[in-house]
């Protein structure tokens, strides 16, 4: 008889199959194959991203009211729906159908997913540090997987690319996540992990009151930054291989290298100290990745890789403080806000790092780009030491 306690083991397999591992190194060439400019792409993105805006708290919301486990079986299926959609189309407001229906899946996993795995993981006489140093752990592992899914997938995906077509990498990732339904389907609804001194409240009093400590704004602000700078480190990054004259058919291969690199990382480094430094050092990485970029030099380009070390570590390690920060009665919509700061975020930014690429170069898209989502991030780590976020030694 399965339990609830099982919830990480079935999240834990169900990761490879929920990361659409087979298009992924071929999004922006699908696009640029269909017709599409650097602004369609972000428009596409900040349409998914505005989607998921207004999605995001009432799936939260929803999810705490009728169960973070059934929201995630909700979700699977419309993702297999929308890729297999997406991969037979080629028209922009068909891609806008998709990505909306996109938006409604992550929406419905999104927070869900969080707030299920810290709930089943918590185990009596467990103090609260080693509560969220299981859940970051755990986090990680399930990261990991995902990571390492598009390295997996490699052959195939080179193969459909070359020999089929880019659409057909969109379906095979449909087909994909529906045989991870198999480990979807085993969720169980997780007890929710209770303080003593918790009283009941509404969910808009509970976000006011994690809104209302300075610490937790000022990691959002890190973890926002951060993510944004890999995100659309992760999208430039094409451009710039093609300017460089990689050829299409060898963007799976340095993906799957990228994400073996994030994955060892994730599944192993494993800090329990010195955060400020880490995190100091997460912002340097996401500056010398742009650098890099823009620099057009093959060795410089190698930097890229600090951006896989920051989006490998720096997400688990931020959300398990945030977590413990949560109202328990409404963690899934609490973590659907912070995953709604993220997309505000690449809905402004995105199309700014269009724009600024189709008019003044992708130099000035990276520098611009990195710029700022850097300086955001090292002004919230500065902030934070001085809270005392990360102790007296940081």
């Amino acid at each position: 008889m399965h339990t609830y306690r099982d919830n990480p083991k079935w999240l834990l397999r169900f990761a490879p199959f929920k990361t659409l591992s087979v298009s992924t190194a071929f999004l922006a060439p699908f696009f640029m194959h269909n017709g599409l400019n650097q602004t369609e792409i972000f428009a596409l993105q900040s349409i998914f991203s505005l989607a998921v805006l207004l999605w995001e708290l009432p799936s939260g919301y929803i999810a705490d009211k009728i169960g973070r486990a059934l929201c995630i079986k909700l979700s699977a299926p419309v993702v297999v729906v929308s890729m297999i959609g997406y991969g037979l189309s080629d028209q922009f407001w068909q891609f806008v159908v998709w990505e909306l229906g996109l938006a409604l899946a992550n929406g419905l996993i999104s927070g869900a997913d969080s707030a299920l795995l810290y709930d089943s993981l918590h185990k009596p006489g467990q103090t609260p540090a080693e509560h969220q140093q299981a859940a970051e752990r755990a986090t990680k592992r399930m990261n990991a997987y995902g990571f390492a899914a598009p390295v997996i997938c490699l052959p195939l995906a080179m193969w459909l690319a070359h020999n089929v077509g880019l659409g057909a990498t969109f379906i095979a990732d449909g087909l994909l996540t529906g045989i991870g339904l198999i480990f979807v389907l085993r969720l169980k609804e997780a007890p929710l992990v209770t303080s003593a001194h918790e009283e009941v409240v509404p969910a808009p009093k509970a976000l006011r009151m994690l809104l209302g400590s300075r610490e937790v704004r000022w990691l959002l602000v890190l973890y926002v930054s951060l993510s944004t700078c890999t995100y659309m480190g992760a999208w430039l990054a094409t451009p710039v291989y093609v300017n460089m004259g990689i050829p299409v058919a060898l963007f799976a291969a340095i993906l799957a290298a990228r994400n073996l690199w994030k994955a060892a990382w994730s599944h192993w480094f494993h800090p329990k100290q010195n955060m400020g430094r880490y995190m100091t050092l997460y912002v340097a990485l996401g500056a010398f990745g742009f650098a890099g970029m823009a620099s057009g030099n093959w060795w410089l380009l190698l930097l890229v890789l600090g951006h896989e070390i920051v989006h490998a570590l720096q997400g688990p390690a931020i959300m398990s403080w945030l977590n413990g920060h949560m109202h328990s009665t409404h963690r899934a919509t609490l973590n659907s806000g912070v995953n709604l700061l993220q997309r505000l975020s690449f809905t402004i930014v995105g199309p700014l790092a269009g724009m600024a690429v189709d008019t003044g170069g992708l130099r000035l898209g990276l520098l611009a780009t990195g710029g700022l989502c850097t300086l955001a991030a090292g002004m919230a780590v500065v902030r934070l030491y001085r809270l005392g976020t990360f102790g007296k030694k940081g």
